[in-house]
């Protein structure tokens, strides 16, 4: 890890190539702070091609809306869920549906790294 961001809603760890998202408990996760995070990705990465896992350790709501804002977002190559329940395996699957570019589902942190890592390959 590079760089750690805690924000009122949640704690963003920077790499080299990919952030991780932990948000927090209970947040009702939507376009007010998809920006918020999002704008902490583009100032960190700058025009550099990164990634976002998200690390799904708490229960919270996600609009899977916000997927259509993020598919604009040129930068931005890959995303990533990691879920700890059926239900939040559920819940990643329908947001998949709203991201058109590489989504990838995990059980671990370990395993999303991993595949962003392959997925975000510097210039």
């Amino acid at each position: 890890m590079t760089t750690r961001l805690d924000l009122e809603i949640g704690i963003l760890e920077f790499y080299d190539h990919f952030v991780i998202g932990l948000v927090n408990p209970d947040v009702n996760f939507g376009q007010k702070e998809r920006l918020l995070f999002l704008k902490a990705c583009l100032e960190h990465f700058k025009e550099k091609p990164f990634g976002y896992i998200s690390v799904r350790t708490f229960s919270y709501s996600i609009d899977p809306l916000i997927y259509l804002e993020l598919n604009k977002v040129e930068s931005l190559k890959a995303f990533a869920v990691v879920y700890y329940s059926k239900v939040g395996k559920g819940n990643a699957e329908l947001e998949g549906q709203f991201y058109k570019k590489l989504f990838g589902i995990f059980e671990t942190q370990s395993e999303a790294m991993k595949w962003m890592t392959q997925q975000i390959k510097p210039d």
